[in-house]
């Protein structure tokens, strides 16, 4: 994550010069038709529901997983509205039970984790000890460090156990679907920097009790390949290493959304890489504060995510290829992924 207020942070999405829309943008280079899914995608019904910040759920056939599942909402700025990082975790354990019980699909199969910090991996333990999910397996996919800090934060020991160390290049066969684990990069800004990128490399000696005490570890993507459905790539932080995505080609893009302008021409690269998604889906660009309940119609939500939207709508406008749809995410709201891609 990285240094910033919530105004700077609609500014450099709304504004092209020096953040989102263009960010150095070159001119395409494709040249050819939109693509074609050369495969069946539309006989596992998908539907997404985006959680804020970073997190999504991915519901299908009644089953489903979890991406950066972060719902505490924190308050996470010091005084000059900078990241504070000597601020206390708050779990909001009300909020959590709350979402679990009332707006997600049910237990999941997986929670895919992208890295360490507060706002992708604090709600976890939580989520992975709520009472009424128990007699269901959930395993987690995280690097090292995630898996220390999700045993130091209290996750069941049962969980613990049942955990997928993953480090980047695994491809892992799930019943009905499968998982391929990317290397990735953390976001960063103008100045090229971001909060807290430490990696564990031994278990915590005692429980983290601030913001800063949860570093980064590896950053990862996830590659969710359904049978008989589409695949997504799922994205928590707004850099990639362009070469570990080459050859991809997912049907759905999750694009984090956060401050990139330190990033080269993050969105068309991004785009030119990806073979320019059937669809993209913007994340990571609300306020990570503003309360969840009533987010679908909340006015709150309005600016960042139509500034987040326009922001991807004018990257892939400036492709040769107009093959890209983005859709508008409402939080809690689920999207039909497979109606879309018809």
């Amino acid at each position: 994550m990285l240094r910033m207020r919530r105004s700077v942070l609609q500014r450099m999405l709304a504004v092209g010069g020096g953040g989102l829309l263009t960010a150095g943008a070159a001119p395409a280079r494709h040249t050819s038709a939109p693509r074609r899914p050369d495969r069946d995608i539309t006989s596992t019904r998908l539907s997404m529901r985006w959680l804020g910040v970073a997190g999504w759920e991915l519901a299908f056939g009644g089953r489903s997983l979890l991406f950066d599942p972060y719902l505490s909402r924190m308050p996470y700025q010091g005084e000059d509205g900078a990241l504070d990082p000597e601020l206390p975790l708050r779990v909001d354990r009300a909020a959590v039970a709350r979402v679990a019980a009332d707006e997600l699909t049910g237990p999941p199969e997986l929670v895919l984790v992208s890295h360490g910090h507060f706002d992708h991996i604090a709600d976890v333990p939580e989520l992975l000890a709520q009472p009424r999910w128990r007699r269901h397996r959930i395993r987690t996919l995280c690097d090292l460090t995630s898996r220390h800090l999700l045993t130091a934060l209290g996750t069941p020991a049962e969980r613990v156990a049942d955990m997928i160390p993953v480090r980047g290049g695994e491809y892992l066969q799930f019943d009905g679907y499968t998982v391929q684990v990317i290397p990735s990069l953390h976001s960063q800004g103008a100045d090229h920097g971001y909060f807290a990128p430490d990696v564990l490399t031994a278990p915590l000696a005692k429980r983290p009790t601030t913001l800063g005490e949860l570093p980064e570890g590896s950053t990862l993507m996830y590659l969710v390949t359904f049978d008989g459905g589409p695949s997504v790539l799922l994205s928590g932080a707004s850099n990639y290493i362009a070469r570990e995505l080459e050859g991809l080609r997912p049907d759905v893009a999750v694009i984090s959304m956060t401050p990139h302008s330190g990033i080269h021409r993050y969105l068309d690269r991004l785009l030119d890489v990806l073979g320019d998604p059937p669809l993209l889906l913007p994340s990571h660009h609300d306020d990570m504060v503003s309360d969840l309940r009533g987010g679908a119609t909340n006015t709150v939500w309005a600016a960042p995510t139509k500034a987040a939207v326009t922001a991807l709508d004018t990257a892939a406008e400036g492709r040769a290829v107009k093959g890209s749809r983005v859709l508008t995410p409402r939080p809690m709201v689920a999207l039909d992924i497979t109606g879309a891609l018809r």
